[in-house]
């Protein structure tokens, strides 16, 4: 049997329903993808714990992995799987002696390949690169080529790779054929009108793909 490519699900506060909030992240996760990641960007440390500790149990009952994006106090509280963090966050020597190295540490790496290399070269358990399309969660980010993409891929063989920006079905064959382990998203989930569904879509276009 073929192993797929992984989908990494961040979710963003612009896009989900406050009212509806954890059933939809509930009927995200039920589909079951390897990873969801918690992203509030410039709020108080409790208002992210609040909603870490019940993702964390929606998470739970579904065997999906939880990573919070910068807080590494919540994702301790809360027992989340890990953190991850960018290069306005603390440093990653710093973040894994407070998590271990029992816990995931995830690095957003951009299209920059001697970034790419440095971190998997001192340990991260996975590594995001992009963007390779247009993205709304990040409309100045200059796009990262499939031509770069296939360096950093053609240069790390031991860490995941996970492609992230503007990634939707339309465009992820463009994506996978760079030989990256897994795409993350956000849009493309979370500004669908059912995001179960667009979740379980996605997951189909990787199905058995390697």
């Amino acid at each position: 049997m073929c192993k797929s490519k992984k989908l990494y699900v961040i979710t963003d506060e612009s896009l989900i329903d406050k009212k509806n909030y954890f059933n939809i992240i509930d009927s995200v996760l039920s589909n079951k993808p390897e990873f969801i990641q918690l992203r509030m960007k410039n709020l108080p440390s409790k208002n992210v714990l609040d909603k870490a500790k019940k993702i964390r149990e929606i998470s739970s009952k579904y065997n999906v992995k939880f990573i919070v994006n910068d807080f590494v106090d919540v994702a301790l509280e809360c027992n989340a799987d890990g953190v991850h963090i960018g290069n306005e966050d603390e440093s990653f020597e710093e973040v894994r002696s407070k998590i271990g190295n029992d816990k995931i540490l995830g690095v957003s790496c951009y299209g920059d390949v001697n970034r790419c290399v440095k971190y998997a070269q001192l340990g991260a358990d996975y590594i995001a690169i992009g963007t390779p399309f247009y993205t709304k969660t990040k409309p100045e980010r200059e796009p990262t080529s499939i031509a770069t993409m296939l360096k950093i891929t053609s240069l790390i063989k031991n860490t995941d790779i996970y492609a992230i920006g503007g990634i939707n079905t339309s465009n992820i064959d463009q994506v996978i054929s760079t030989n990256i382990n897994g795409v993350a998203v956000i849009n493309a989930v979370f500004s669908s009108i059912n995001p179960g569904l667009s979740t379980r879509e996605i997951l189909n276009s990787l199905k058995d793909r390697v």
